[in-house]
């Protein structure tokens, strides 16, 4: 509906008419509701002209005066403006506002002169009043009122809403609208050139344009008629209509275009830009200025003018940078090309840290935290000489069970054992060394106050923070990747199999990892179940307010956001905090943890320690603190012998050093180089100015340099044959007694044990090992372990990827030729991408998951997929409305529970099956994907693909590279350094609005949080115990606590069921089903279709093969614990509990039989969770296939 010129209407019916009162009148609205979705009034001024408009959308409202655009509360806006589900933005010549609410979608359209413009959907139609008319369908009847027809202008007359000081008199009297027939001629063909073909009715507009002629200021001039030719222009392009470029200079000119863009009638308003060249959209043309063919809009440099591809700049952290410009960052150098960055990986070490007391993050990034008490594998590989091995000591540091913190770093090969504590250093047998110490190839030193550093000559580089929480830090060169094992991993490039055991299987949690790599008998690490801050108010509250200066604004951590991202550190910090009860080491632990990765990307936080309370480190004697030392030219000792204490380390330590031009003596003093002793071996040292003897020569010491001229029970009778007793007060021939005792464990890691203690106790006798029941069993019938089970020699399982074979204690795993990967949206914008990267982030915007056709030449793409998401919530959550896939020509809209196919493509084979919960698509794109995608009809959609070749596929489920590390690659090729610089690269539509902030909203609705945080608790609860050991839950907890709060528009209780339910999925995909609904939770009613037709068809659901007709069921998964054809989904299923819905056959066949094999205690094989299941299928007696 539409209004123009002077005072010209056109309907939502198209009916056309007359009426040029200067009053505020409604223009459209949704009748008889107290508060309708929408409310769009306007007013006239004298001069003719719309003067002001007001849009009011539920709790928004716009209002356009004066050419500026105000939002209630808010205040004037400048464009594009994205907020609340509301997006204005300049569409060609006009300003378009776009509103999409979970709820209802309108667009309304002006051009701060004669024009307003309104679209709404079709489910308005009937109910809509104002001067738009009632939206019916029949044109004849817009002005009716209780049942009579009136006058335009007494219709007109309802429709007024005077402002409250106002009382606007409207016209009583009508004016009689006769057209002068002598413009009729010129007015044709005045239409005609704007459009000759167009479908719209010209009769009409020929009207119009003769009463424009005829009330002109100078009658009969061309130029009268110009609102209406082009309302006429814009109705025919709406229409998808050819429309001519029909203005001239001085016929209807709409002024000069800026820059170099070019004037066209008909021109895309999808504006493709250097941020998004390949921006499509499905809009009708619209007239303005736009940019020629082959060139797009660069909107990086803010000068809004057209380039051609290779000349757009590239953006990074909001600077702006020119094509063919390089950017050195830490491991990678890019150059810009074609807007885009192409980046070439350098040579890097590897790093693996030890931080916070329990948390460690491997050198392929992955970070993960364990509560044990033993000493474990830190790091084995065949690249240390003389069988070497790093070994990490964690011990009991408080009275809960989870204050467990790193105490020692121990190196052992068959030549060294070197012990760094926090007691300076231990060597071979246990006597106290002091530092610098060296042996053969390996010296270990003090950095400076706070760091002891190992330097070896073999690519291993360790430092150890001894204050104020003892960490370590361990760096490898190049030659090591693929060839590490233990608690950093395995050093691959790939962070999804990092969790690789002693027993060659990659685990799901961290605590059965770090098990499989205990050095010694030890009880298994404990699986945090709760929330060390949910367990006292006061000190999450300090914890919360202590730890968030890592994210506020205006702080000295602030310059490093845009590098390295604080939320991980912020989280960990705020449960170190919240676990320790030494609380300000470990908060200031966390913050040294950042400050530290961002001096490792070139960035020094200089006095970061100052901004905290309790942070700053004092130092002895006259020595100062500084964020960047060494002991090199600081100390005598490196003055002696450069070889033992000048090593630097790439990444700047702190700590109390000399100030410049003094040096640390042997009495911890800064002295000048005049007063330095000199280092002899042995620890021996001369004064300054003294002399020696050596070898008959004498020396002086001069500036630090040598210049030359009640008893118990008996504890034996416990031990059962095969085992014996070793009692430490004996004399042993093993010192170490039962710490020592052979077990499969240690069979596994293939280490010796490294005893701290000698221990009494039942061991094995000599060429059996203990087993994890406690039996003795030779090398050959030692289990492997995986998920928690033990599993006898020969047995195999299956996982997605690969077939393992039980041998010797250990797993020998195959590839599997087709490997999938699976991309999660799911609830309120939570994202797990193909690499296993999860996010969470409020934009409303569309936004593309995946797509295929990223690499720098721009290949074609074969498959484009985009989320549309709205805002859900009222603290500004948003959630995904609708999903549609691009296949070629093929379009799929995923909307409203239902979806629509249109276009075809011959390359593409689809099958869509239909579940009352589900809806699942196969595609296969031969010769390159199998994809399946999985919808719940709601918020959570899934994306399986397996490749056949090694396309690349970019968008916001990351780029499916095995490496969780550069999964925010924007779309022009960047790694981002947070979620949100991400989130933005992949609009679709360049002009929608950026998001600067994820909202939080527990704080937002505490009284929300209680419930939240109890109802999701099930994840945490025994229903779910068997799948604890396969998927690590938190993450899954976190979202479901996240969306229960944030969903509080209604349907709060579907937010939490749909996030458990991704939980449930995550478990059935590893092969563990599990039936977590009932009546009062989370309830799915089958039964229904049991009863009921089919809506919109006229069958009943019927069965062939049972008599009574209850035979649809709720089932968790199809055929538990058994080779399953289908990818395995929860639904209604109309199948016996053995049998399944085969699609082939149309009909339903047993589930596969397992092989006979005597087992206690799981089943031989999981699952192959593999291609798609389809449930819900019945077979009526003509064998047709209704689907749900």
């Amino acid at each position: 509906c539409s209004t123009w010129g002077g005072g010209h209407f056109s309907t939502f019916d198209k009916y056309l008419y007359d009426f040029t009162g200067t009053c505020n009148y409604i223009f459209a609205t949704v009748c008889d509701e107290t508060s309708p979705d929408f409310n769009i009034q306007f007013r006239r001024g004298l001069d003719k002209k719309i003067a002001r408009i007001i849009i009011e959308l539920g709790a928004s409202v716009v209002i356009v005066e004066k050419g500026s655009i105000s939002v209630r509360s808010v205040g004037v806006i400048k464009l594009p403006y994205t907020s609340n589900g509301i997006q204005i933005a300049p569409y060609g010549h006009n300003t378009r506002l776009v509103a999409k609410l979970m709820e209802m979608e309108l667009v309304v359209m002006w051009n701060n002169d004669d024009y307003l413009m309104v679209l709404t959907e079709k489910k308005y139609m009937g109910k809509t009043c104002g001067m738009c008319g009632n939206y019916d369908g029949y044109e004849m009847n817009e002005f009716v009122n209780e049942g009579q027809l009136l006058d335009t202008y007494k219709y007109a007359a309802l429709q007024k809403m005077d402002d409250p000081s106002e009382i606007c008199l409207s016209e009583e009297i009508p004016i009689p609208t006769i057209p002068h027939k002598k413009y009729a001629m010129i007015c044709s063909k005045l239409l005609n050139l704007v459009s000759p073909t167009c479908s719209v009715p010209k009769d009409g507009f020929v009207i119009r344009c003769q009463l424009d002629m005829q009330d002109c200021s100078e009658p009969g001039q061309n130029n009268c008629s110009c609102s209406t030719l082009s309302e006429y222009s814009r109705q025919c392009a709406m229409s998808h209509q050819l429309v001519f470029n029909w203005r001239t200079e001085n016929f209807c000119s709409v002024g000069k275009c800026s820059a170099n863009q070019i004037y066209e009638e008909c021109g895309s308003p999808c504006i493709k830009t250097c941020s998004n060249p390949e921006y499509s959209c499905s809009s009708h043309c619209t007239y303005g200025c736009f940019c020629p063919e082959g060139t797009v809009l660069d909107d990086i440099s803010k000068n809004r003018t057209c380039v051609h591809m290779e000349q757009c700049p590239c953006t990074l952290n909001g600077k702006a940078y020119a094509p063919g410009e390089t950017m050195k960052a830490a491991c990678r150098i890019c150059q810009c090309t074609m807007g885009q960055w192409n980046c070439e990986d350098l040579p890097c070490p590897g790093r693996c840290s030890l931080e916070g007391g329990s948390f460690v993050t491997t050198f392929d990034s992955r970070s993960y935290r364990f509560h044990g008490v033993c000493t474990y594998v830190l790091m084995k590989s065949s690249s240390l000489p003389h069988n070497g091995t790093l070994m990490a000591v964690y011990e009991k540091s408080g009275y809960s069970y989870s204050e467990t913190s790193l105490s020692a770093v121990i190196f052992l090969s068959t030549k060294d054992k070197i012990v760094i504590s926090q007691n300076e250093l231990l060597t071979d047998s246990d006597e106290l060394k002091w530092l610098p110490y060296k042996s053969g190839d390996i010296t270990v030193f003090r950095q400076s106050s706070m760091y002891i550093q190992m330097y070896t000559t073999f690519g291993l580089e360790l430092v150890v923070q001894t204050a104020p929480v003892f960490q370590a830090y361990v760096k490898v060169g190049s030659k090591f990747k693929g060839r590490t094992l233990g608690l950093c991993g395995n050093y691959n490039g790939d962070t999804t199999d990092d969790f690789m055991t002693s027993m060659d299987i990659t685990e799901g949690t961290a605590s059965l990892f770090v098990d499989s790599w205990r050095a010694g008998n030890c009880p298994p690490a404990l699986e945090s179940d709760t929330d060390p801050c949910a367990l006292s108010q006061l000190n999450k509250i300090s914890a919360e307010t202590h730890c968030s200066i890592l994210t506020k604004k205006g702080t000295v951590f602030e310059k490093c956001h845009a590098v390295v991202n604080p939320i991980p550190f912020y989280k960990r910090c705020v449960y170190q905090a919240c676990n320790y009860e030494e609380t300000f080491p470990y908060i200031c632990s966390a913050l040294g943890s950042y400050a530290r990765t961002c001096s490792s990307m070139g960035l020094i936080l200089e006095n970061w320690r100052n901004s905290m309370d309790n942070c700053t480190i004092t130092c002895t004697g006259n020595q100062t603190f500084s964020y960047n030392t060494q002991a090199c030219d600081r100390t005598c000792l490196s003055l002696s012998n450069r070889a033992l204490e000048c090593h630097t380390t790439d990444i700047p330590l702190e700590g109390c050093h000399c100030p410049k031009g003094t040096y640390l003596n042997h009495k911890n003093e800064c002295v000048p180089k005049a007063h330095c002793p000199c280092y002899l071996e042995e620890r021996k040292f001369i004064f300054p100015d003294q002399s020696t003897v050596t070898g008959g020569i004498t020396c002086y010491c001069v500036n630090g340099r040598l210049s030359c001229t009640g008893k118990p029970q008996n504890p034996a009778e416990s031990c059962r044959a095969p085992k014996k007793y070793v009692s430490c007060s004996d004399s042993l021939e093993n010192k170490y007694g039962a710490a020592c005792a052979p077990t499969c464990q240690m069979l596994a890691t293939g280490i010796e044990c490294i005893p701290t203690k000698c221990e009494s106790g039942c061991v094995c006798v000599d060429g059996l090992y203990e087993n994890p029941d406690g039996r003795c069993v030779p090398a050959e019938e030692c289990p492997c372990e995986y998920g928690g089970l033990a599993y006898g020699k020969g047995e195999q399982i299956q996982t997605e990827c690969e077939s393992c074979t039980c041998l010797k204690g250990k797993w020998k795993c195959v590839q599997k030729s087709k490997c999938s990967s699976t991309c999660n949206l799911y609830g309120e914008g939570h994202i797990t991408t193909f690499d296993g990267q999860r996010f969470v982030f409020d934009g409303n915007c569309e936004y593309i998951l995946a797509m295929d056709g990223c690499s720098v030449s721009r290949p074609v793409s074969s498959f484009k997929i985009v989320t549309e998401n709205v805002i859900c919530g009222k603290s500004g959550v948003t959630c995904s409305r609708s999903i549609r896939l691009y296949l070629g020509n093929l379009t799929f809209i995923l909307r409203d529970g239902t979806f629509s196919i249109s276009g075809e493509n011959p390359g593409v084979q689809y099958k869509v099956k239909t579940n009352a919960l589900h809806l699942m698509f196969d595609i296969i794109i031969p010769g390159k994907y199998n994809m399946t995608f999985i919808w719940n009809k709601h918020m959570n959609f899934f994306i399986k693909i397996s490749r056949e070749s090694q396309e690349t596929i970019c968008g916001l489920c990351g780029n499916y590279n095995g490496n969780m590390k550069d999964d925010f690659e924007t779309r022009s090729k960047y790694v981002a350094s947070n979620e949100l610089e991400f989130v933005n690269s992949w609009k679709e539509n360049p002009l929608c609005g950026d998001v600067y902030f994820v909202v939080d909203p527990c704080s937002k609705n505490p009284y929300r949080k209680a419930w939240a945080e109890k109802t999701c608790s099930i994840i945490n609860s025994q229903v779910f115990s068997a799948c604890h050991n396969k998927v690590n839950r938190m993450p899954y907890y976190e979202a479901c606590v996240r969306d229960s709060c944030g969903c509080d528009v209604g349907g709060d209780c579907e937010c939490m069921c749909d996030a458990i339910a991704v939980y449930a999925m995550a478990c059935l995909e590893k092969g563990i089903c599990i039936d977590w609904r009932t009546p009062e939770f989370c309830p799915v009613y089958c039964e229904y279709y049991n009863s009921h037709k089919k809506p919109g068809s006229g069958d009943v659901y019927s069965s062939g093969y049972n008599s009574d007709n209850c035979i649809w069921h709720y089932r968790p998964c199809n055929c538990p614990n058994q080779n399953y054809k289908y990818v395995n989904i929860e639904g209604c299923y109309n199948c016996s509990r053995d049998e399944y819905f085969d699609h082939e056959k149309l009909r339903c066949v047993p589930c596969a039989v397992q092989p006979e094999v005597t087992r206690s205690s799981a089943a031989l094989t999981l699952p192959k969770v593999h291609s798609i299941s389809s449930s819900g299928a019945t077979i009526s007696a003509e064998t047709i296939n209704p689907t749900i």
